[in-house]
């Protein structure tokens, strides 16, 4: 495994910063949308312009290193390491005047995440971590919360844009029948990751999302105390999986694959 430098971990911190500089410069106003894979997935300027600046930092310090974005595509350049750059995850809630985004950073060595960056531009608030080294808040070192009654438990679940709507309607009513405290559903993967890793949810369920939607916060929630399993109910074997559950607890990720797992046939 390789270590990530803190040098290098800064220059993805100020690359975060920067693209979410330019997010806040474009929060609040009325945004032109271009369509991608659906009506439901598009883009904006913000997130061209975030992008771009991110980009320019990366670029500018790691010439040789592989870019996977969200909006710029990849460019492969023959490198060990690929950043995994998201640089609005969360834009349906940007354009509709909802503070609930963030600009997300990965850098991978090989198939294996060794460094996450999530930063939330309205709160300013930057969730660091790097492999084997624990995460942080702000500088601060955060940690799962020991929440197990399943009546307490807050539980995300995010699904990709394909996901069949009757069944993503039967995960939502499955868990609003009393079996958690709330279900909720925010479309922003990688601030909700954040969410769980610093103790204000229990659990975060993946349904075939995007990887730059998650690297950089699976990778905050995991060095924080998350457990993980995959839809199997077996623990994760490949961090790239994008069907995951991932909890405070063990109990907790069971209690919620014993939930899901009948509802697997209506995917099909």
């Amino acid at each position: 495994m390789k270590k990530t430098e803190d040098k290098d971990l800064q220059i993805l911190i100020k690359a975060a910063h920067a693209g979410g500089e330019k997010l806040r410069q474009y929060f609040g106003q009325v945004m032109d949308l271009t369509e991608k894979s659906t009506v439901a997935d598009f883009q904006t300027k913000a997130d061209i312009e975030s992008e771009k600046v991110i980009l320019e930092i990366l670029k500018s310090k790691f010439p040789s290193y592989n870019i996977f974005s969200e909006e710029d595509g990849e460019t492969f350049n023959g490198s060990d390491y690929t950043f995994i750059i998201d640089p609005l995850d969360g834009t349906n809630n940007f354009v509709l005047g909802i503070p609930h985004f963030s600009v997300s950073i990965a850098l991978s060595f090989k198939d294996e995440v060794i460094a996450g960056v999530v930063y939330q531009p309205i709160t300013n608030q930057t969730y660091v971590a790097t492999k084997g080294g624990g995460a942080f808040l702000d500088g601060k070192s955060i940690k799962v919360n020991d929440v197990t009654e399943q009546k307490k438990l807050t539980i995300v679940y995010t699904c990709g844009y394909k996901i069949n709507r009757n069944y993503f309607g039967k995960i939502m009513d499955a868990f609003g029948s009393g079996n958690c405290k709330r279900i909720i559903n925010n479309w922003s993967a990688a601030i909700e990751c954040c969410m769980l890793a610093s103790g204000k949810i229990e659990s975060f369920i993946s349904d075939a999302i995007e990887i730059h939607d998650f690297a950089a916060g699976k990778l905050i929630a995991l060095e924080a105390g998350a457990q993980i399993i995959d839809f199997t109910g077996e623990q994760e074997k490949k961090f790239t999986e994008t069907k995951f559950i991932m909890s405070n607890t063990s109990e907790i990720n069971k209690y919620i694959f014993d939930i899901i797992k009948p509802l697997q046939s209506l995917t099909k």
